[in-house]
């Protein structure tokens, strides 16, 4: 949600930062963030919902028992000193992780992006929103080791240090981005939001720590519909969302800035309506690149079991980030925003799964006819 973006220390360490969650009483609908991005369309025309895929969430926990996860979460992790400290309980008692989890996967109360796919709440984030860096270490070294086990495929970290970088060069012998190379690697795509910081920094382009890391798909944020004005807690504010007007408080960093470490895509992030921890069938509303990050993790579910349907094998997160890129919607910052923060006028991507699939199929189609041209000429003896 808002400022969740996690005000975690830089440092591979176990020092522990609050982070200021905003509750915000208004609602839109995960239905709009969907509907923008063609999701309902594209789950139909592609016969796609994450079936036989995996997400792990990295975040606060979950309500294990909301029904919108009914027999879906098939393994739980805990490395807080919350629930006891008992690893194997990662009950959410703050309510981010079980919003984001539900756009991701929620399939009963609220439709999430990819409703089919199964769930792996790993709590690096207390009840009262900190964490440490230490803690999302092992929890991705966690994933490593049980990738084959729960057929993980995507990791979702709505999570960051609130600080404001343009290259990843401080990061060079990091732990963590070691450990996203090696799951970039085994194609398990790890999907950071960009942060939430943009009024904050004084509109200077930048992300926070982890999305950073090149070998992250970054994620920033747009409004989903026409809500009305948004004032959040850092001073960022809007007096009128619209859809795909990025919001006030994300942050963002263009190619021309840094290629190798851009915002890789945007997503609907504002204001999102998921799943709830009150009871079994509650839902809460949250604004952020938090909620951004999720609907582009349900993305990649649906198009890595597009692109295992077809080919056999799941594809690289380059790939990934190529059909997200190819299929995405050109949205500019600046054109018609209303907030309280210097736009930089720049075009940036916008996600879109149909146009996403799509890319996949002429991708393959290429592919296959060059396949076929050099298997005649091979054939002719030229």
């Amino acid at each position: 949600m808002y400022s969740t973006t996690s005000s975690l220390s830089k440092e591979i360490s176990p020092v522990e930062k609050p982070v200021q969650f905003e509750r915000p009483q208004f609602g839109a609908s995960l239905i709009q963030a969907g509907s923008l991005i063609n999701a309902p369309q594209a789950r139909n025309d592609f016969s796609v919902s994450g079936d036989g895929l995996t997400a792990a969430v990295l975040d606060t926990g979950l309500r294990v028992t909301h029904l919108d996860f009914s027999d879906r979460v098939v393994a739980q992790q805990n490395f807080t000193t919350d629930n006891g400290s008992n690893s194997n309980d990662a009950s959410d008692g703050n309510g981010h992780g079980t919003n984001v989890a539900g756009i991701i996967a929620a399939n009963r109360f609220h439709i999430g992006i990819a409703p089919g796919a199964n769930i792996i709440p790993i709590k690096v984030l207390s009840n009262s929103g900190g964490g440490s860096f230490t803690a999302i270490r092992d929890a991705l070294q966690w994933v490593i080791d049980n990738q084959s086990t729960h057929n993980i495929t995507v990791v979702c970290m709505s999570l960051g240090d609130g600080q404001n970088y343009t290259d990843d060069a401080l990061f060079s012998s990091d732990e963590i981005r070691s450990k996203i190379q090696t799951l970039r690697n085994n194609k398990v795509a790890v999907v950071v939001a960009a942060g939430n910081d943009f009024f904050t920094h004084s509109s200077r382009q930048g992300m926070s720590y982890p999305a950073i890391i090149r070998e992250t798909v970054s994620v920033g944020a747009v409004y989903d519909a026409r809500e009305g004005g948004f004032t959040y807690s850092s001073g960022a504010s809007t007096t009128e969302s619209a859809p795909d007007r990025i919001t006030p408080f994300s942050q963002r960093l263009h190619e021309t800035v840094n290629g190798a470490t851009r915002t890789e895509i945007f997503a609907p992030g504002a204001p999102i309506t998921s799943s709830g921890i009150l009871d079994d069938d509650a839902e809460s509303t949250q604004h952020g690149t938090s909620q951004a990050t999720p609907v582009t993790a349900g993305v990649i579910l649906l198009l890595q079991e597009y692109y295992l349907r077809l080919t056999g094998s799941l594809p690289s997160v380059d790939e990934l980030e190529t059909y997200l890129r190819a299929g995405g919607v050109m949205i500019n910052d600046g054109d018609d925003e209303q907030d309280n923060v210097t736009n930089t006028g720049l075009n940036f991507l916008r996600i879109d799964v149909v146009g996403a699939l799509e890319n996949i199929n002429s991708r393959l189609q290429k592919a296959m006819f060059e396949e076929q041209k050099t298997l005649l000429a091979i054939g002719d003896g030229s």
